[in-house]
């Protein structure tokens, strides 16, 4: 028969080796992406053209180049002329985004920091229960 204790640690190293590796994964692409969002720099856009839910802005990338794109709303539909901070990347100065890239890779930060501390929880469970036992 089998010690409770034993049964526990086999799960216990189960679940070990199925939540360590993806919460490792997980915060290594959420801190990737922390890292490439710390670079993006606010530019302010004006509004040149609104054209039902889209609005096309222009805005002056580092190097003095202009940059056009069209973009979808949210909110109160802004007037022709308004101004608006966009974030642009450098290695992307053509693509401006008007959210904040303050939140990117939190969530991904948050689970995977949670599988990991759970699979480290249970490959600790997996040496000291059999020892118990």
């Amino acid at each position: 028969m089998t010690d409770p204790l034993d049964a526990i640690a086999i799960v216990a190293e189960a679940v070990s080796w199925l939540l360590l590796p993806s919460g490792i994964i997980l915060l290594v692409i959420g801190l990737s992406r922390r890292a490439w969002a710390r670079r993006y720099r606010t530019a302010k856009a004006v509004i040149t053209n609104v054209h039902e839910r889209d609005a096309k802005l222009r805005w002056f990338s580092d190097g003095g180049d202009v940059h056009e794109t069209v973009s979808p709303l949210t909110g109160p539909i802004p007037a022709v002329g308004d101004a608006r901070t966009v974030w642009v990347h450098p290695s992307r100065p053509e693509n401006a985004r008007l959210d904040s890239p303050a939140h990117d890779g939190r969530a991904l930060i948050t689970l995977g920091g949670i599988l990991t501390a759970v699979g480290v929880i249970a490959v600790v469970l997996s040496f000291v229960l059999p020892l118990l036992g």
